[in-house]
């Protein structure tokens, strides 16, 4: 009786860090530029495009690199906005920060604008985070593992 709830409790542990360490890999993101396509544009209907698998992408200076993260960033140029979703190579969520609320902003002379925002948390993800998922099921195994305890004693 034990041994089974022991068994239990391992492998609801290893089918969560499966799900959470499996977070960045194979990410799909939307790809546009609205200045050829103004359905890029925000406010952003992602019906209205596709959205595309980013290990398919391949960067000619960085071979093998695969893609990790979705980019989206929001730029004026002398006055005009806008807007390029893609698929990400380098760096790290929230640029840098790991925190994907946090997008990175400059300013340059001659009017220039540019925000730049990195994310991993989902397919498609333009700051949505995944936490709650996660959340939800991490409170399901806390209440499943130790009712296994109970029914097995």
């Amino acid at each position: 009786a034990m041994e089974t709830a022991v068994y239990a409790f391992v492998t609801a542990l290893s089918l969560c860090l499966c799900l959470l360490l499996g977070t960045g890999s194979a990410i799909k993101c939307w790809e546009c530029n609205s200045r050829a396509d103004p359905r890029c544009e925000d406010p952003f209907d992602n019906t209205t495009l596709p959205i595309s698998e980013c290990k398919a992408r391949s960067l000619i200076h960085y071979p093998g690199l695969e893609a990790t993260m979705c980019r989206k960033i929001r730029q004026k140029v002398y006055g005009s906005w806008r807007f390029i979703r893609s698929c990400a190579f380098l760096g790290v969520p929230g640029e840098g920060t790991y925190d994907e609320n946090y997008c990175l902003m400059r300013t340059g002379t001659y009017d220039v604008f540019v925000e730049t925002c990195t994310c991993n948390s989902k397919d498609g993800c333009n700051p949505a985070p995944r936490t709650r998922a996660t959340a939800w099921l991490l409170l399901s195994l806390g209440a499943v593992v130790p009712g296994i305890f109970l029914l097995n004693r």
